[in-house]
C-alpha cells in the first residue's frame, strides 16, 4: 500500500512539474477548455436545484400556513379550556368547599352539590373536556368522583413540575391517551388543591387530523423542556418524546414498520414542524419526498438542453479571449526582466486602464516606494550616529570632572559645610548617571538616580519652594531606556510652569508604572501650564528649545512613530508630559522576546 501511494506521488509531481514548464499562453488555452467545462455543469446543477427548491418551497409555504391554522385552531380551543379553568378555580362555591372544615358535613355537603353541578355545566359546554377531578389536602377521602386525596396526585408523575402560583400546566397521559389541565386553586387559608381536567386527545386535536389527506400526514409528539420532557414517561429515561397522535394519508414508518422520527437525517419526507405551547407539544405536517423529486426532474430535461449549446459557445470563445488574455501578460513578462538589482531607475509603462494596468502601475510604486525607503533608512542611521556623537563629546575626561567634584567634597566635609558636601555628591552622581560610560540605553533604577540628582542641586537653588512626589514602580528598575529622557521636562516644569507660578503652592510629580507589555512614564507639574496649541508646539522645529523635541525624535527613532511623546497643559492647571516605552531588558532588547 505504502509503494502505490509513493508511486501515484511521483506521477502527480511529474505532471505538475510538466504543467509548469508550460508557456502562459498554452497553459491558459488548456485551463479555459478543462474549466469551461464547470461552470457548465455547477450552472446545470444550479439551475435544477433551483427549480427542485422553487417547488420545495411552494410545497412547504403551503404547508405551513395550513399547519399554523391547524395549530391556531388547536390553541384556540385550548385557551377556551383554560377560561372555563379560570372560571371554576376562582368560583367561590369550589372555594367555600376546599376551605369547609371536613366536620361540618352537612355544609360542606351542600357545597359540593354546587361545585358537582358547576362541573356538569362545564363538561357540556366543552365536548373536549370528559372529566374534572378536584384533588385537595383538606380531602381526606374520596368525596363522590369528582373529588380526591392530594397524596394521589402527588403519586404521579408530573406533579413536581405543576405551576405552583396559579397558572395552567398541560401534560399527556399515556395511559388514558388523553391531556391533563392541572390548575391549583386558590385558598385563603393556604390548603393546597388542583384542578385536573381530562381532555380528549382526538375531538382536541381534530384540526390536525383534518390535514390527514392523500400523500399528507400529521405526527404530533412531546417537546423537551430542559433536562426533561413535556410528554410521557419511557422506560429508558424519565421523561422522553413519544408519539401523541399520527393521522396520515401515508404513514411516516421505516421498514420495519417503526416510527420515524423529524429531525436532520429524515430525507425521506418534507416536513415542517410547529409547536403548540399551551399543549408543550410539536405537530410535524409531512409528504414524502418521490412525490416532489418527479416533478423536479421533469423539468431537468429542458434545462439539459440549454447545458449543451452553452459548451459549444464556450469553445468557440476559449480561443479568442486566450489570446486577449495572453499578449498583454507576455508583453509585461519582457519588460519586467530588463529591470536588475543595480539598476532599479528603470520603470515600465502602460496605457491599460484593466487588471493588468493596475499590476504595471503597482510595480512602479513599489520600485519608487523602495528607494524612497532606502534614503530614509540611510538618514535614519546618520541620525543615529550623530546622536552618539554627542553622547560621546560629553563623555570627554570625566575623570577630571569626578576627581574635583571628590576634592571640593572633602573639603566640605572638613569645614563642616555639610550643604556644599550634599551639592557636591548630588552632582556627582549627576554626571556619572548622566554619561553612563558612554552607553546610550540606561536602566530605569540609573535614571532615576540621576534625576533625584539633579533634583537635589534645583531644591538648593531653589530654597526649597517645591515638592517632589515621587512614585514609582521598583520592579521596573532592571528595564532599560533612553538616557536623559527625564531631566528636559523636569527643567521645562521647573523654569515655565512653577517658577512662573505666583502661588506658593509648588508641586512636582514623577511616577513610573508598568503593563503586561509597556513602561508608562509621566512628569506632571501644577504650575501655570500653557495653551494645548503651545504645548504640541514644543515637540516641533520652531520650539523655542530643543531638549523636548530631542526626546521626542529619539524615541521614534528607537521604538517607532506610535511610541511618542505625549503632552497636555492648559492654563492654569499645570503641564502633564508621558512617556510610553517598550519593555526592554538589555540594549533594547524586549523582554517578551527575551
Amino acid at each position: 500500500m505504502a509503494a502505490v501511494r509513493s508511486s501515484s506521488g511521483r506521477e502527480n509531481n511529474q505532471l505538475k512539474n510538466h504543467f509548469d514548464r508550460l508557456k502562459f499562453r498554452t497553459k491558459l488555452t488548456i485551463l479555459l477548455i478543462v474549466v469551461g467545462f464547470v461552470p457548465i455543469a455547477v450552472l446545470g446543477v444550479s439551475m435544477f436545484m433551483y427549480a427542485h427548491n422553487t417547488v420545495v418551497e411552494n410545497r412547504e409555504d403551503d404547508m405551513t400556513n395550513s399547519l399554523e391554522q391547524a395549530c391556531a385552531a388547536v390553541a384556540s380551543q385550548v385557551a377556551i379550556c383554560e377560561q372555563m379553568i379560570d372560571y371554576f378555580v376562582y368560583d367561590q362555591n369550589v372555594i367555600d368547599f376546599l376551605e369547609c372544615s371536613p366536620e361540618d358535613k352537612t355544609k360542606r355537603y351542600e357545597y359540593y352539590q354546587e361545585v358537582c353541578n358547576i362541573i356538569t355545566a362545564l363538561e357540556y359546554q366543552n365536548l373536549n373536556m370528559q372529566t374534572i377531578t378536584i384533588y385537595s389536602e383538606n380531602i381526606t377521602s374520596s368525596f363522590g368522583k369528582e373529588t380526591e386525596p392530594l397524596s394521589k396526585l402527588q403519586e404521579s408523575k408530573w406533579y413536581d413540575r405543576l405551576d405552583k402560583k396559579g397558572g395552567t400546566t398541560w401534560f399527556y397521559d399515556s395511559a388514558s391517551l388523553d391531556f391533563l389541565a392541572i390548575h391549583k386553586i386558590p385558598s385563603y387559608s393556604g390548603i393546597e388543591s388542583y384542578m385536573v381536567v381530562s381532555a380528549d386527545t382526538f375531538s382536541l386535536l381534530q384540526s390536525l387530523q383534518q390535514m390527514a389527506v392523500e400523500s399528507y400526514g400529521v405526527h404530533v409528539e412531546g417537546i423537551a423542556v430542559g433536562d426533561a420532557l413535556q410528554g410521557t414517561m419511557s422506560k429508558d429515561s424519565q421523561y422522553a418524546v413519544e408519539e401523541i397522535g399520527n393521522f396520515n394519508g401515508t404513514e411516516c414508518v421505516d421498514e420495519n414498520g417503526r416510527f420515524l422520527s423529524f429531525d436532520k437525517d429524515n430525507s425521506r419526507y418534507l416536513w415542517i414542524e410547529q409547536e403548540i405551547e399551551p399543549l408543550s407539544v410539536k405537530a410535524f405536517y409531512y409528504t414524502p419526498t418521490d412525490r416532489i423529486k418527479t416533478i423536479s426532474w421533469d423539468m431537468a430535461l429542458g434545462i439539459a438542453v440549454q447545458i449543451m449549446v452553452c459548451v459549444i459557445l464556450i469553445l468557440l470563445l476559449g480561443g479568442i479571449c486566450s489570446d486577449y488574455i495572453a499578449s498583454p501578460i507576455e508583453l509585461l513578462t519582457k519588460d519586467i526582466q530588463m529591470l536588475d538589482a543595480e539598476n532599479m531607475q528603470t520603470t515600465i509603462t502602460s496605457e491599460r486602464r484593466d487588471e493588468i494596468g493596475t499590476l504595471i502601475q503597482s510595480y512602479n510604486h513599489m520600485v519608487l516606494r523602495i528607494q524612497e525607503l532606502i534614503q530614509e533608512n540611510y538618514r535614519t542611521k546618520i541620525a543615529q550616529k550623530e546622536f552618539e556623537m554627542k553622547a560621546l563629546q560629553a563623555q570627554i575626561n570625566p575623570h577630571f570632572l569626578y576627581n574635583s567634584l571628590s576634592i571640593i567634597n572633602w573639603k566640605a566635609v572638613e569645614a563642616g559645610e555639610k550643604e556644599i558636601s550634599r551639592i557636591t555628591l548630588a552632582l556627582s552622581s549627576f554626571y556619572r548617571t548622566t554619561l553612563n560610560r558612554g552607553q546610550m540605553m540606561n536602566t530605569i533604577q540609573n535614571a532615576v538616580e540621576n534625576i533625584k540628582s539633579y533634583l537635589a542641586i534645583q531644591l538648593c537653588m531653589h530654597d526649597d519652594n517645591f515638592t517632589v512626589h515621587y512614585e514609582i514602580d521598583e520592579g521596573t528598575y532592571n528595564y532599560y531606556i533612553p538616557l536623559l529622557i527625564f531631566q528636559p521636562f523636569v527643567e521645562n516644569a521647573l523654569e515655565h510652569g512653577l517658577d512662573l507660578k505666583e502661588d506658593p503652592d509648588h508641586q512636582l510629580w514623577i511616577s513610573i508604572s508598568q503593563d503586561e507589555k509597556d513602561i508608562h512614564i509621566e512628569i506632571k507639574d501644577n504650575g501655570v501650564g500653557m495653551e494645548q496649541a503651545e504645548a504640541d508646539k514644543s515637540l516641533e522645529y520652531d520650539a523655542k528649545g530643543y531638549g523636548v523635541k530631542n526626546v521626542n525624535d529619539r524615541m521614534i527613532l528607537h521604538y517607532g512613530e506610535e511610541y511618542h511623546v505625549v503632552i497636555r497643559s492648559a492654563p492654569g492647571q499645570g503641564t502633564s508630559a508621558m512617556l510610553r516605552i517598550p519593555k526592554a531588558v538589555k540594549d533594547g532588547q524586549n523582554a517578551h522576546e527575551k
